[in-house]
C-alpha cells in the first residue's frame, strides 16, 4: 500500500492509494489540523492505526526546502527526516518532497476536467505532428495557500524532471500606486517583502487590512466580527467573490492582479512556457473570479517580451488533492 501526504502550515492530508494500469487511485483519506500534532509521525501514525493498514511506500510532501532527505517546515515547528519516520512508523521506504514538487509531479496525470483554462496560448508542440513529448518545455507551478508556492517540470528526450523552487519568497515588485502603497504598507512590519507576504491566505488579509486602514471603505460591524471569529483569508474570499463586502472584493481584486503577474514573471524566469498552473485551495475555490480579466491582464502585461507571455498557457488545478495524487506517484515510482 501507498501512503501519500500532503503537510501544509494549516493542514495535513493523508491518502492510502494503490496502483492500477499504471494510474493512482486514492483510497481512505482524511484531513488533519497540523497544529494540533507535535510531528508528522503522531498524524501519520494515528491514521495507520485509524485503518489498520500495512505501508509499503510512502512520500511526503513538505512545506519547505527538502536537503539530503531532511527538512524544516517554513510556517510549522515540525522537522522532517526520512530515516526517522521510516523507523519510527515502519515504513520501508518513506521520501520527502517539497508540497510543490507533489503538486507539480501530480500536472502529467491531470484530465480535462481536473483543469480550468484562463488563458488558452500556444504551447510548445501545438500543431505540431511529431507532437511535443520529444520537444523540450517547462512548465510552472505556482500555489497560494498558508503561503506561496512553486516549482517547476522541465521535460526533455521524454524524460520528465521537477525542480523545486523557493520561487515565492523573492522580493515583490509592485506594477501600480495601490502596489506601492501595500509594500510601504508591509514594509512597515516586516524587514522583507516577498510574494508570499501577499499571494497567501495571510497576505490576504494584510491586503485587506490596508484597505480598511487608509479608508477605502468602512467595515461592516458583521464583517468585522466574522474575521475575527473565522478564519480571514477564507472570510475575504468567499464574500469578495460574490462582492458581498466592498472591502473584500476590492481585497480580492489586487490579489488576482498580483497573482496573475506573478503567474507572468514564472514564464520569463525560466522560459516556462510549456504552461502555468495554479494549485492551492485559494485557486481552485475563486476560479471564476480569476476568469474575470483581471487575472490574465496582469499575466500578459510584461512589456516587450508580452509576447513569450501571450503563447503560454495559464489553468486553474481544480483538483484539490492534486498533491496528494503527485506524492502517490512519487512514491510509486511512475
Amino acid at each position: 500500500m501507498i501512503l501519500a501526504g500532503d503537510v501544509g502550515g494549516t493542514k495535513t492530508r493523508l491518502a492510502f492509494c494503490r496502483l492500477e494500469d499504471g494510474r493512482i487511485i486514492r483510497q481512505q483519506t482524511d484531513t488533519f489540523v497540523s497544529r494540533d500534532y507535535s510531528c508528522l509521525e503522531e498524524v501519520v501514525q494515528n491514521f495507520i492505526n485509524k485503518y489498520g493498514v500495512s505501508v509499503d511506500k510512502s512520500c511526503f510532501g513538505v512545506p519547505g526546502p527538502v536537503v539530503n532527505g531532511e527538512a524544516k517546515a517554513t510556517k510549522l515547528p515540525w522537522h522532517f527526516k526520512e530515516e526517522q519516520i521510516s523507523k519510527d512508523l515502519n515504513i520501508p521506504t518513506v521520501r520527502l518532497v517539497n508540497d510543490l514538487v507533489a503538486t507539480a509531479a501530480a500536472v502529467p496525470h491531470l484530465m480535462p476536467e481536473d483543469l480550468y483554462v484562463l488563458h488558452d496560448g500556444k504551447p510548445p508542440g501545438h500543431n505540431d505532428s511529431k507532437g511535443s513529448e520529444k520537444r523540450e518545455s517547462v512548465i510552472g507551478v505556482l500555489a497560494p495557500g498558508t503561503g506561496l508556492g512553486q516549482a517547476f517540470i522541465y521535460t526533455t528526450a521524454g524524460q520528465r524532471h521537477i525542480m523545486a523552487s523557493e520561487g515565492g519568497h523573492t522580493d515583490f515588485a509592485p506594477t501600480n500606486e495601490v502596489e506601492v502603497k501595500l509594500f510601504q504598507y508591509l514594509k512597515a512590519k516586516h524587514d522583507h517583502v516577498s510574494y508570499d507576504r501577499i499571494l497567501s491566505g495571510p497576505g490576504l488579509n494584510s491586503i485587506y487590512r490596508l484597505l480598511k486602514d487608509t479608508g477605502f471603505a468602512p467595515e461592516p460591524p458583521e464583517l468585522g466580527k466574522r474575521l475575527r471569529d473565522e478564519d480571514p483569508g477564507m472570510v475575504i474570499t468567499t464574500t469578495g467573490k460574490t462582492g458581498e463586502y466592498e472591502l473584500c472584493a476590492e481585497a480580492l481584486d489586487i490579489f488576482a492582479s498580483i497573482l496573475g503577474a506573478q503567474a507572468g514573471n514564472m514564464v520569463l524566469t525560466l522560459m516556462a512556457t510549456g504552461g502555468i498552473y495554479l494549485g492551492g485551495g485559494i485557486p481552485a475555490g475563486i476560479y471564476k473570479k480569476l476568469a474575470d480579466g483581471t487575472t490574465v491582464n496582469s499575466y500578459l502585461n510584461k512589456g516587450r517580451l508580452s509576447y513569450l507571455v501571450e503563447n503560454t498557457p495559464l489553468y486553474v488545478i481544480l483538483d484539490d488533492h492534486a498533491a496528494l495524487l503527485g506524492a502517490a506517484y512519487i512514491a510509486s515510482g511512475s
